[in-house]
């Protein structure tokens, strides 16, 4: 009995205290039955922000014979001027059959996003082209048949991997 008594004192205390933080919500503005706000008639046409499916609108068109500007999304940050170049790796597959033996090590190295390098410790100073971009990126140093293959890095955010090759 003492352990029911117990839970029961300790609802009853929960009760009361959220009875009394949600007590004065509408700040003594009194107990009105009224609303406070009155709903807009329903309009035929949607609002912009209706759809989460909605397509982007087409690009304004630009006169003739003038090129488009690209967008900022559309320009990569730019190549590190320090570091051996190592471009991406556009076909994966591919690259690898080139290969005897497949990547066997792997060692961890640090990438910058600051200076976009990737420095693998003994192994050197890398500027992939394009840099990796996103958040939490790590890069792995790749070697194959004993000789540096590629460097993989891996973002968190939004989540992909990217591979360069570092030969």
């Amino acid at each position: 009995m003492p352990v029911r008594l117990g839970l029961t004192i300790l609802f009853v205390v929960a009760g009361a205290v959220v009875a009394a933080a949600c007590g004065d919500d509408d700040q003594g503005a009194g107990s009105s039955l009224t609303p406070t706000q009155t709903a807009s008639p329903v309009s035929a046409t949607p609002s912009p922000s209706m759809g989460v499916d909605e397509k982007p609108s087409a690009p304004p068109e630009t006169p003739a014979g003038e090129e488009p500007t690209p967008g900022p999304a559309e320009t990569p940050p730019p190549i590190a001027t320090t570091g051996k170049r190592a471009p991406r790796v556009e076909d994966v597959p591919a690259f690898f059959t080139q290969f005897q033996n497949p990547p066997q090590d792997e060692m961890q190295c640090v990438y910058n996003p600051g200076t976009r390098v990737i420095d693998c410790a003994g192994s050197g100073l890398y500027a992939p082209d394009p840099p990796p971009t996103g958040q939490g990126i790590e890069c792995f140093f790749m070697i194959a048949d004993g000789k540096p293959a590629a460097a993989r890095c891996e973002v968190a955010s939004p989540q992909s991997t990217v591979y360069y090759d570092v030969r």
